[in-house]
């Protein structure tokens, strides 16, 4: 999935109106998955200066950057960090704004993996590093015409403009409500594109 999805699907099935200081870990755990992408494609493509054919075909599945991407893609470490919070929000109740702010962080990077999940054909991460080097190919992809990506993209689009709806009513900024309209906007015109 895109990455402003998996922001949007993630705050509009975590978030709480009566909760609204835990967005901001929502938001950044849907985030940390990608980052690493987008630092490996800032270097490929602005300090290495490959071309797009070889940042995608080559580059990318260099191991020592799918194990950089398999971490912040974990499953397992992300229980970890739940793990470890709530055994310190018990010990130390002072610390329960920090660990509530990892638990939720966490959750939302499991919740961007398991969107992620089925919908990577061969460029899909270890989500269970670093247990198992075990790499679910599906057969539909997010992106790829020839695994169903008119498809899959669409029924992501559909649900993205969904979970606005909620997500609308959860940010209470400006700023944020233009970025989700922004956001939203953005989907329109490269989904349009891509049907038309």
């Amino acid at each position: 999935m895109n990455t402003p999805s998996h922001i949007i699907l993630n705050l509009a099935l975590l978030g709480r109106c009566s909760q609204s200081h835990l967005n901001r870990p929502i938001f950044w755990g849907a985030l940390v998955p990608d980052l690493a992408m987008f630092g490996f494609y800032g270097w490929a493509k602005f300090i290495a200066q490959m071309e797009e054919s070889t940042i995608w075909r080559e580059a990318y599945y260099d191991p020592f950057w799918q194990t950089v991407f398999d971490i912040g893609n974990s499953i397992p470490l992300a229980l970890v960090v739940i793990a470890i919070s709530v055994w310190a929000s018990a010990r130390t109740p002072t610390w329960r704004p920090v660990t509530t702010g990892a638990i939720f962080l966490s959750a939302s990077v499991i919740l961007h993996c398991l969107g992620d999940l089925p919908v990577h054909v061969d460029d899909g991460h270890r989500h269970f590093w670093p247990l198992s080097h075990f790499r679910f190919e599906s057969p539909i992809s997010y992106w790829d015409s020839e695994h169903h990506g008119g498809i899959v993209a669409l029924i992501e689009f559909f649900l993205v403009m969904l979970a606005s709806l909620r997500v609308w009513r959860l940010v209470q900024s400006r700023w944020l409500k233009g970025l989700l309209l922004l956001s939203n906007g953005l989907m329109w015109v490269v989904y349009a594109g891509f049907y038309l």
